[in-house]
């Protein structure tokens, strides 16, 4: 990693650049990542990753593992390995207010084990929100707890919006045969859909409140003019119940990854949460399990309800003749992006040329999107 150090000659007036490489204090310990919530009532996904060195990237995947929920009533669930390091049950059959808590396994005989913790009820989001600025769109929950139970929220989701090309898109270039010819309706690339999830740590508490309410909490914020407005978007919000341990651990780590970068953000704290290594108690173990079920709600916000709410996309159209030299140089050169026909001037019955754009502007596939319409679009 290179940064800039810029040296003003103040004599002088001129301004010097020099190039300074640090040297990257990197560890070569390898520490357990544990993911996941003990979900009542409903399919349950721990994931179970181990931290690499700086000079790689990413997680590694702690694989073959022997994971189980253990009950305070000396019950027993197992989770089975799923790939990739996720380990799954279709359901753990954990009961409300019982306490559990996780045994891990590995393959190299190293035994981790979290703390009991207690099944909460979470309860049911009251609404999702947004309101418009000028700046862009913010969305946020309300949620409360008649009983006071909860105090402690958590959130994620998942997003999905649906985008149109900005040309339609009635033709497609045959390669083989360096001819043009209209799409089948399987061949439609007009409307798609493209997908995202949350990548904060999302949490509010009311136990500073005489009640448990939470209100306008937000959720997520979208600039003005993103494309995931154009058409229609959706926001699938799941929210969990914690404890007090579990939101510090999770208010800690959002301070640790979201809140750092000048001088005036806190130094980073160690994150400890509720697992430890039985194997080797000095070993640091990243990760907090709860245990809850899961409220979800789902709302739609579709481009009428945004007024002016403007995606620009630069297409330009380009004018093909229908000629066999014409269309091979347009659409037929491997070495070159080719550009799709859009839709053809018709003369006395003749087809006499195209008129086409860039892929992304007649394709939607280009743009990433998915042809595949969500069953709950």
């Amino acid at each position: 990693m290179k940064y800039c150090l810029l040296c003003l000659l103040l004599i002088t007036g001129f301004s010097c650049k020099e190039s300074y490489e640090p040297d990257i204090i990197s560890s070569t310990a390898s520490y357990m990542v544990v993911e996941g919530i003990l979900t009542v009532g409903g399919p349950a996904t721990v994931r179970i990753t181990r931290t690499s060195p700086l000079n790689l990237s990413g997680f590694k995947a702690e694989l073959n593992a022997q994971v189980t929920v253990e009950g305070k009533d000396n019950s027993t669930r197992s989770m089975l390995h799923a790939g990739n390091g996720n380990y799954s049950s279709p359901n753990l059959n954990i009961i409300i207010n019982n306490e559990y808590r996780l045994r891990i396994r590995t393959s190299a005989g190293k035994e981790y084990l979290s703390e009991y913790v207690k099944a909460r009820q979470t309860p049911a989001i009251d609404s999702i929100g947004w309101k418009r600025s000028d700046e862009g769109l913010r969305i946020y929950a309300n949620a409360h707890d008649a009983s006071g139970n909860t105090r402690y929220y958590r959130w994620d989701y998942d997003e999905t919006w649906e985008i149109r090309a900005y040309f339609y898109s009635r033709y497609i270039y045959t390669r083989s045969n360096n001819t043009v010819r209209e799409r089948t309706p399987a061949e439609e690339v007009y409307t798609g859909w493209k997908y995202n999830n949350s990548k904060s740590i999302l949490l509010a508490s009311s136990a500073k409140l005489q009640s448990d309410v939470i209100f306008e909490s937000p959720i997520n914020f979208i600039n003005s003019g993103d494309e995931r407005f154009s058409a229609r978007y959706s926001i699938l919000l799941r929210q969990y119940a914690l404890d007090k341990a579990g939101y510090d651990f999770y208010d800690l780590m959002k301070r640790n990854t979201e809140s750092l970068g000048t001088i005036f953000d806190a130094q980073p704290s160690e994150i400890k949460g509720n697992i430890q290594c039985l194997t080797n108690p000095a070993e640091p173990v990243i990760g907090y399990i709860s245990a809850s079920t899961i409220a979800e709600k789902r709302i739609f916000i579709s481009s009428a309800e945004l007024p002016g709410w403007r995606f620009l996309e630069s297409c330009v159209l380009e004018n093909v003749v229908n000629h066999p030299d014409s269309l091979y140089a347009a659409f037929g050169n491997e070495h070159l992006m080719p550009i799709d026909a859009i839709y053809h001037p018709v003369i006395a019955n003749r087809i006499v040329g195209y008129l086409s754009s860039h892929p992304s502007c007649g394709d939607v596939t280009k743009r990433g999107a998915s042809l595949v319409r969500p069953l709950y679009w």
